[in-house]
């Protein structure tokens, strides 16, 4: 959606502000070719690490993924920071593509760690190697997880997750459970694990105002490719797939400036308003208010974050590190 001038100024705006990483879609009804991009931003750069975040296992074979990565690897020393991937999200979605399964995105996580590492692999009934791998490299695969399935496997074939199922009390214990039975199995221990969370940061002048505003609910993951095993009473399944029915409009998802406020005021009429609510991050509000809940979830051990501020939200960046961050500090 933005232009390829519009994007390396965003870039320089996160790197000026002492972001630590900056993770690019691969969205191609969206947003500018992922791997075009993250060179560009590489380029234009000096510091700031660089990701997916996230691909998926449909769009592009693993041999492709792969010397993608390695080639990012050689322009930019140290500072491709991870693949992060998924099962498919607008990526799919907004081409008419459906997500792939739980079973495939692990295949593919293990084609591309092999292939990274010189190695012959198997996927999908084939077994290739990469001829331009002169020298391993090891570049961590984080895998966004948004249900059940997708987290179990992750928890015991990736280097780290990006999480978002949920900020109740019941969603952090369930994960944390599932986490630990995933490794438990395999006999790895879960501190190898290395835990973001996802949430988005809005800026306003009090909670109250952000919340007339219009929030996100991030209620999607809760519908995306069934509801089984994501903790949803069955009082609320129906709303949810009502509330989620426009989850895979391009139009209404990505160019409707008053999204929020219709997902709030559908969410009150159906009756689910409090419920999913009480599951967001909650970061809204001054930036003393989103210091404060972030303190409060460091408490329950969520301590690196993944933030989604909006399209080109310059102002929301240099909120986050410039206010927040320096009292987070201060605790």
């Amino acid at each position: 959606m933005l232009s390829t001038a519009e994007n390396r100024t965003w870039w320089q705006a996160c790197e000026r502000a002492g972001i630590e990483r900056i993770g690019l879609g691969d969205t191609p009804a969206l947003a500018r070719e992922l791997y075009v991009s993250l060179t560009d931003c590489a380029l234009t750069t000096e510091r700031i690490g660089i990701m997916p975040s996230v691909t998926n296992p449909v769009s592009r074979d693993p041999a492709v993924t792969a010397a993608a990565l390695y080639s990012l690897a050689e322009l930019a020393p140290g500072r491709l920071c991870a693949l992060g991937i998924g099962t498919g999200d607008s990526a799919l979605w907004g081409t008419g593509i459906r997500m792939a399964s739980v079973g495939v995105l692990r295949e593919y996580i293990l084609a591309v760690r092999g292939l990274l590492q010189g190695k012959e692999v198997a996927y999908q009934e084939r077994r290739f190697r990469a001829a331009w791998a002169s020298a391993p490299v090891d570049i961590p695969i984080y895998v966004a997880c948004a249900g059940p399935k997708v987290l179990h496997m992750a928890a015991q074939v990736a280097d780290g997750l990006i999480l978002a199922m949920g900020y109740a009390p019941e969603n952090l214990e369930f994960v944390h459970e599932t986490i630990l039975a995933a490794c438990a199995e395999i006999g790895r221990d879960p501190a190898d694990l290395d835990l973001w969370w996802n949430a988005s940061a809005q800026f306003a002048g009090s909670v109250d105002e952000a919340l007339e505003a219009g929030v996100q609910l991030g209620a999607s993951w809760l519908t995306a490719g069934g509801a089984q095993g994501k903790q949803i009473p069955d009082r609320y399944r129906a709303p949810l797939i009502e509330f989620t029915r426009d989850a895979h409009d391009l139009e209404f998802m990505y160019r409707t400036p008053d999204r929020n406020t219709i997902l709030m005021q559908r969410a009150r009429a159906l009756g689910i308003y409090d419920w999913l609510l009480e599951r967001t991050a909650r970061l809204w509000g001054t930036p003393a208010d989103i210091a404060r809940r972030l303190r409060e979830l460091r408490s329950l051990g969520l301590d690196n974050w993944v933030f989604t501020t909006g399209i080109n939200n310059i102002r929301a960046i240099e909120e986050l590190t410039g206010e927040v961050m320096p009292l987070l500090a201060e605790a």
